[in-house]
């Protein structure tokens, strides 16, 4: 683009610019500068120590190779060595087992290539034939032997399981086998190579056999064994000329070291090199360790050369860094300086304002510009009345800027009016203080404006929330209280309270339950802290805490809700809230006696429906009883019965009687009971009570009863009498419906299973009934509700509010075979433990708890 075209407010933009991008490029190329010096010094010193630290080592790993390859190929080279010498004594073995092959003379002539064998090699140190079956035939021992060990004898098996081994395996292989190394008493470590032997059967001349070759008809007859000493290869020649130079050890495949010709350990030498010894490849080795491991005195001399040159390098660059570090530290500072002033100048939300002592204004800041809307031109100059000034408040302003020349200016300031440029006015906290210059003489007053005109609505939005929260507060029907515990003072009190309690904390520590602290005077050395005996729990975690009291100089009951909270002033305070619930308290009572006369009247209903099993009960033992009296009656008046048969006839009208009387205390105890009343009680004694009652009603509709009870079950906290009731009513509701429904045999039956787990026992009542309608199961325990003709629809209703009361639950679900509906199961649960929070002593009908795993019930209400 040509720069003709360019508009002229961007060349008026760009010829403002460039002395800043002049100035800019100048400070970098200097800090550039003076960066290449400091460092450039540095990074050639840590080149050229790095040249020189690569070159050393380049030379000690120079040595360090050729060493390696030296003992590598010198190794190598013995190791040849030994493998011929070893090939030559295994074709003079390879010779003894052929004599002993050939000619009859072969025992006589195999000693004595044994004993020149020995003779001729140092190293061995025994040489024996054997067998097919591993007895020595043949045995020669070396001189240096101790002439009283007896390793072998004639006629002998062998005795060393690595012997008979390589025995073993030359018997297999048909080659010549060798051993692991393994020890020898008064010998050391020792190696032994088998060669076997063969026997040829006689074959007419011209035949495979006698031109020599080896037939599947030749039979393993044997071998011939040579043991070697390994400390005698070991200071075989060839080792001995390689020991000159360096330390050779004889090792196992595990590197247990055999022999060696160092006296001390070399095992940690770093040039090693470790070879096979053929033929004894699987269990020999030959390890040859340079002794030569630490660098040489001109290596190490010229490490210590490039380490005392490049300290005294680094000393010179200290020196040279530390008079640069000190000119960029003051360089840098004066430009931190600078740069922070003008930023601070800036950036600061804070107006500042400068007026001299005549009161014209001689600095303003960019945030008073943008605060007033007045440009720097506007307001750099200017005489009172300024132009922020607000017209209607001229007289104001003035008054104010002659306190600050006066000298009279609040230390908190003028909360005063403020002009945009467009005419709008806000809020504004001036505060004022002296301008002193560098000669410590005032020139006039600097001043910083802040803008509070949100601060002062958000001030009068809260005082009105105040009064409508307070309005809300006196207008409560529960009584308000906030005390500081701490110093036990009453901090808010609502209307409802002051009428209850007054004016007074006395009401707060009655309707919490806690007694007021002591005001007692203690000595400044025993104060505690004011919160001390607070639950610190409910302080950290407030949590709001609920109870009910009785005030008895009021008479009412208050549901009290307290919890502790932090006040205005940043103290932990308590807050409480205080309810009247006299009224249901009184509807409780009521309820609560409704109750009770409905369990009552329960156990009559129960009853009532028993009459006529009951009367058939107590028929059978007062007709035997009246049978049993007429007949002694008869017999005593023709004065024909004994008085052994008078007494026993007695004795059975005395247990009819008893009988009789079991039947009307048990009925008697099952309705005279009226208050709940909770004991340690055994599962079975409920089953066994309950069975008495239950029985009757049983026999008469011809329904069994199958009852398991599951062994170990704790005793329960619970009141047997009405824990008896439900159970009674359930069996009774089992067995109308199984007669309802006219099952046949093993079907007309209800079951009763009593099980346990760790908390509570569950009771459940199954039958093979009708089962429960769908449309019946939503109101199956509610009061008054029934699908029989008779029923007054409370059965079931107190059953759940006595299991409710017992801190349990009751359900029912039917079964099914299935779509068919085939019997309904009735269960209640109860705890062994009261849980922490009981109800109160009396049953009481609260509404019942819905679960999402409950099935629908079965029978109409009893």
């Amino acid at each position: 683009m040509n720069h003709s075209d360019t508009p002229p407010l961007l060349r008026r933009l760009a010829s403002a610019l460039l002395p800043l991008r002049l100035r800019a490029q100048a400070a970098l190329r200097g800090r550039n500068a003076d960066r290449l010096l400091l460092f450039g010094p540095l990074l050639s010193l840590v080149l050229f120590l790095g040249a020189a630290a690569a070159l050393v080592r380049y030379t000690q790993q120079t040595e360090v190779q050729r060493e390696r390859d030296t003992l590598q190929r010198d190794s190598e080279w013995a190791q040849q060595r030994m493998s011929l010498e070893m090939g030559l004594m295994q074709e003079q073995l390879q010779s003894m087992a052929n004599t002993l092959e050939a000619s009859t003379r072969g025992p006589a002539r195999f000693e004595f290539m044994a004993r020149s064998f020995l003779r001729q090699h140092a190293s061995a140190v025994l040489v024996y034939a054997t067998d097919a079956q591993g007895m020595v035939t043949q045995l020669a021992s070396s001189a240096v032997l101790p002439h009283d060990l007896k390793l072998l004898e004639k006629g002998a098996p062998e005795n060393q399981a690595l012997s008979l081994r390589a025995f073993n395996q030359a018997q297999i292989t048909l080659h010549t086998a060798y051993s692991m190394p393994y020890q020898l008493p008064r010998v050391g470590w020792v190696v032994q190579s088998a060669t076997p032997l063969f026997s040829t059967p006689k074959t007419p001349a011209g035949t495979a056999a006698s031109q020599g070759s080896l037939e599947p008809s030749q039979q393993f007859a044997g071998t011939v064994n040579a043991v070697f000493s390994i400390d005698g290869l070991l200071r075989s020649d060839v080792v001995q000329e390689l020991s000159t130079r360096y330390a050779v050890a004889l090792v196992s495949r595990a590197q247990t070291v055999l022999a060696s010709s160092a006296t001390a350990d070399i095992h940690s030498k770093p040039l090693q090199y470790v070879v096979a010894v053929h033929p004894f490849d699987a269990g020999l080795f030959m390890r040859v360790s340079s002794y030569h491991s630490a660098p040489s005195w001109v290596v190490r001399g010229l490490y210590w050369a490039v380490f005392v040159l490049s300290a005294l390098m680094l000393w010179m660059l200290w020196g040279t860094w530390r008079q640069m570090r000190q000119r960029l530290q003051t360089q840098e500072s004066l430009t931190r300086e600078t740069a922070f002033r003008r930023a601070m100048e800036n950036s600061l939300s804070t107006g500042m304002q400068a007026i001299d002592l005549k009161g014209r204004i001689s600095y303003v800041n960019l945030a008073f510009c943008k605060m007033t809307g007045f440009s720097e031109q506007d307001l750099l100059g200017s005489a009172p009345p300024h132009p922020y000034w607000p017209q209607r408040r001229a007289a104001e302003m003035a008054l104010a800027l002659q306190q600050t020349i006066d000298g009279l200016a609040p230390p908190s300031g003028f909360a005063l009016k403020l002009r945009r440029k467009d005419g709008s006015e806000f809020d504004a906290r001036v505060y004022v203080s002296a301008l002193i210059d560098a000669r410590e003489r005032q020139t006039g007053w600097i001043t910083s404006i802040t803008d509070i005109t949100e601060p002062t609505r958000i001030r009068h939005e809260l005082a009105a929330s105040h009064e409508r929260f307070v309005a809300v507060l006196e207008g409560l029907d529960a009584a308000v209280s906030v005390l500081a515990i701490d110093r036990n003072e009453q901090l808010f009190a609502n209307k409802l309270y002051r009428q209850w309690f007054g004016a007074s904390a006395h009401g707060h520590h009655l309707l919490s339950g806690q007694d007021p602290p002591p005001s007692t005077v203690q000595d400044a050395d025993d104060e505690v802290d004011a919160y001390a005996g607070l639950p610190a729990g409910e302080i950290i975690k407030p949590m709001a805490q609920v109870h009910e009291i009785h005030v008895a100089a009021l008479d009412r009951w208050f549901d009290v809700r307290q919890r502790y909270i932090q006040w205005v002033d940043g103290r932990i305070v308590q807050m409480l809230i205080a309810t009247d619930v006299t009224a249901r308290h009184q509807a409780d009572d009521v309820t609560r006696n409704q109750e009770e006369k409905a369990q009552i009247t329960s156990r009559l209903i129960a009853m009532g429906e028993m009459a006529s099993s009951l009367a058939h009960e107590l028929n059978q033992p007062l007709t035997a009883i009246n049978n049993y009296c007429s007949g002694m009656i008869a017999r005593l008046k023709n004065q024909s019965m004994p008085p052994q048969e008078l007494q026993a006839a007695l004795e059975k009208t005395a247990r009819q009687a008893q009988r009789a009387a079991a039947v009307i205390r048990r009925v008697r105890d099952f309705v005279k009971k009226s208050e709940p009343h909770r004991i340690d009680c055994r599962v079975q004694d409920i089953v066994q009570n309950t069975l008495e009652l239950a029985e009757i009603d049983l026999r008469r509709r011809n329904v069994r009863l199958f009852t398991h009870i599951a062994p170990g079950i704790p005793q329960l906290w619970a009141d047997p009498i009405l824990v008896e009731q439900v159970l009674l009513n359930l069996l009774r509701n089992a067995a109308e419906s199984v007669d309802k429904a006219q099952r046949k045999g093993l079907a007309r039956s209800i079951e009763l299973n009593i099980s346990a787990d760790a908390h509570q026992a569950t009771f459940a009542v199954r039958d093979n009934g009708t089962g429960v309608p769908e449309d019946v199961m939503a109101h199956l325990f509610e009061a008054f509700y029934t699908t029989k003709a008779d029923g007054l629809g409370i059965g079931l209703n107190i059953c759940r509010s006595i299991i409710e009361f017992h801190q349990g639950r009751l359900w029912a679900e039917n079964q099914y075979n299935q779509e068919l509906v085939c019997g309904c199961i009735f269960s209640f649960t109860l705890p062994f433990q009261p849980l922490p929070q009981e109800l109160p002593a009396a049953v009481t009908s609260t509404p019942a708890i819905e679960h999402t795993d409950l099935a629908d019930s079965q029978f109409g209400q009893a």
